[in-house]
Parts: C-alpha cells; structure tokens; sequence
C-alpha cells in the first residue's frame, strides 16, 4: 500500500514536469527585413514561436545589414545565407551569416557583390561533389550561380545568364524579372519563375562545377499576362507543385506527365468568388500576390495576397493534386509579402510588410484552416521568415 502512494506523486510529478516542457517549447527564427528608403526594418531579426500558445517573442535585431530581404539554410555548419535587395545601381550584395544555436546570434562570414540589380531570392544544392548557391536577380533578369566551400563562404561565380523575352503587361513585363530560385527535390534540377515573361525557367546544376545550363526543355510557358513569382513541392508527392502568379492573381498546379515533362493542369484564383464578381472593388484593391506553401502533410495550399492581404487556404485532392479554395483569411496587417508554416504544421506566421507587424495563426490539422493567436509582433518592415529547428 506504502508503495503505491509513493508511486503515484512520482508519476504526477512526472507528468506535470513534462507538461511544463511541452508548454515552454519554443522554435527560434529569423526575420528578414526592407531597410531603405520608407522601410523601418535594421537587418535580420530573432524571435521564438511558442508552440503551445502561438505566442511570439519580442524581436531582438540579431545584425545589421542592407535589405536582406530573403534567406535560406546553408549546408556548412549554420550558415544563413541572404541577398540583399538594395537596388544598388547594376550590382547587388549576397551575404553568409555563421549562427550560433547556444547564444542564436549571427555574425558575417562573407560578401560576394554581384552584377544585377536586385537580387531578391535564392536557394543551395547541396551534394556529393559540392554545394551551390543560385541567385534569382529580378532587377537585372538574370540568374547566377556561385560555388560554395566547405565552410559555407563563397566561391567562384560559375554562371550569370541573362534571361530574354517580355510578356503583355506594359508595367510589369517589359522585361524579364526572374523572382525565384528553387531545386527540384532530389535532382540537381532549377527552377526559376520568371515574372517578366510568364515562364519558370528549367537548368540542369553540375555539382562539381556549380554551372548551370539549359534543360531541355529550357522553361515551362504560364498563362499569359500571370506572372509567375514563386513555387512550393508538394512534401508527399515529388511529381507536383504550385506556382503563384503574381500579375494575375492565380495558383498554377504544375505536374509530370507520363514522359517525365512538367506540365500544368488547373489553374484556380486566390480571391474569393464574392469579391471576383464584384469588378469595381477588385479594381480598386488592385491585387498582387505574393508567397506560396504547401503543408507538411500535402493535404493544404496556403497563398498570401497583397491588396486583399490575406491568406487563401485551398484543401488538396489528393490523387489529383487538385485545389478548392476553402478560405480568405485577414492577415490583419497590409501587404503580406511572405508567410511561413511552422515545421511541424501547427503554426503559419504572415508578415506583414507595410504595416511592420507579424501575425500568427493556429492551422486546424483537420480542416487546414487559420485562426489568429494572439497579438501581432511589431518588427519593421518584415519580408521573410527563416525557421531555425
């Protein structure tokens, strides 16, 4: 009898203790920002999702530097890399960060300048015969590509090739505007959504060498007038992703077709129907979207448009790949630029840039749909989340 009651405060102890921890589990991440002209922000910031509340911590300026406005993981030992959109006349900076995962402070490994202006997204591959990093450069209409060694600063500049075409958008599409870079999961494929022509470029990567050349085919035409701006894989099925087109307002579903070729199938607005049939509003917001990502679990899509500055949440046919729009969720905020899905599914993080705040959302695991937590985090103009678990 003795036994059992000493047994039993033990196990509550337990189980109160690791109820505790799972209440303090928090995910740090960093925070890219505008900092010229009319922009608040000072460079990278640091803050923790609160995985229990969906609470955010105040951001703390983790280091100074000029509009790094995207970032991406590294392969070396921590590193962060991020391009900065400072829209220097005919060149613009690349920079690598070290990041201490005790201290979660950064410090500056190394600066490559680059001809294009604007650099504005990037990506590495990372393999047996070496890493590299591809520059998508929207001012300059180029992509580059750089090698890096084996501590993650910067090599040679292996590639820059100029992208040629213009599409029917007088404003917006007189000339290329390359405004993405991404690896096609397991392969040493890039894609590179260019908005300027209504096409996502296709290069095939040697490792050794970090050059790039022209796939065969060399791109994958989008709708006219659309404006391809950014992409996300489906994480359960490599033989499918989403593009959101800027111009346009639309998500492309891209697939592979039975010869191994991409190819795009449906093609579905981010507006709700309520505010496409009404043609003097949806004029007057003069809509843009932004960013695109798919769930963990493939079993969602997630949009953020800037106008509307909302979320559109679709459910996924899952053969098919297919999207009906379940959901246009306020940001609570102007100009969504970007948003990120926690790793583990739970949260979605939309910044927003010109009302420098960043909201979060709880994602219900049944339905996909967002519910805010919480007060918004007041960041200056913030244009990226890196989550750093």
């Amino acid at each position: 009898m003795a036994q059992r009651i000493l047994i039993l405060p033990l196990f509550l102890v337990f189980l109160l203790s690791s109820t505790a921890f799972a209440q303090q589990t928090r995910i740090p991440f960093l925070i890219g920002t505008y900092t010229q002209g009319h922009f608040h922000g000072k460079g990278i910031y640091l803050s923790e999702l609160d995985t229990a509340t969906g609470a955010l911590n105040p951001a703390e300026l983790a280091i100074p530097c000029d509009a790094p406005a995207f970032l991406v993981k590294g392969a070396a030992n921590n590193v962060i890399y991020a391009v900065g959109e400072t829209w220097s006349p005919d060149q613009g900076p690349v920079y690598a960060f070290s990041y201490d995962p005790k201290t979660k402070q950064l410090s500056k490994l190394d600066e490559v300048i680059l001809p294009g202006t604007g650099p504005t997204h990037l990506c590495v591959h990372s393999g047996k015969e070496g890493d590299s990093l591809i520059v998508a450069c929207y001012g300059g209409g180029s992509v580059i590509s750089i090698s890096l060694e084996k501590d993650g600063r910067f090599g040679e500049v292996a590639s820059g090739i100029p992208h040629a075409g213009s599409g029917p958008n007088p404003n917006r599409q007189k000339e290329p505007h390359p405004h993405g870079a991404y690896v096609v999961p397991g392969t040493a494929q890039i894609l590179v959504p260019d908005l300027g022509t209504d096409r996502i470029m296709m290069y095939d990567l040697d490792p050794a060498t970090s050059k790039l050349t022209p796939s065969e085919p060399p791109f994958l035409a989008t709708p006219a007038g659309s404006g391809p701006r950014h992409l996300d894989f489906d994480p359960t099925d490599p033989g499918r992703f989403y593009v959101v087109n800027e111009l346009d307002s639309t998500v492309c579903l891209v697939r592979k077709n039975a010869e191994g070729r991409w190819k795009i199938g449906q093609t579905v607005s981010t507006l709700p129907k309520e505010l496409l049939d009404d043609k003097e509003r949806l004029a007057k917001l003069g809509n843009s979207t932004a960013e695109i990502a798919v769930h963990p679990s493939g079993k969602f899509v997630y949009a953020s448009n800037r106008g509307l500055d909302g979320i559109a949440v679709y459910a996924v046919e899952k053969q098919t790949g297919q999207l009906t729009l379940i959901q246009s969720e306020s940001t609570r905020g102007r100009a969504p630029r970007h948003f990120a899905i926690s790793p583990e599914g739970k949260f979605l993080l939309a910044e927003n840039q010109d009302s420098d705040t960043i909201q979060a959302f709880r994602i219900d695991a049944d339905s996909g749909k967002i519910t805010p937590t919480g007060e918004p985090l007041s960041v200056g103009s913030p244009v990226c989340i890196l989550w750093m678990e």
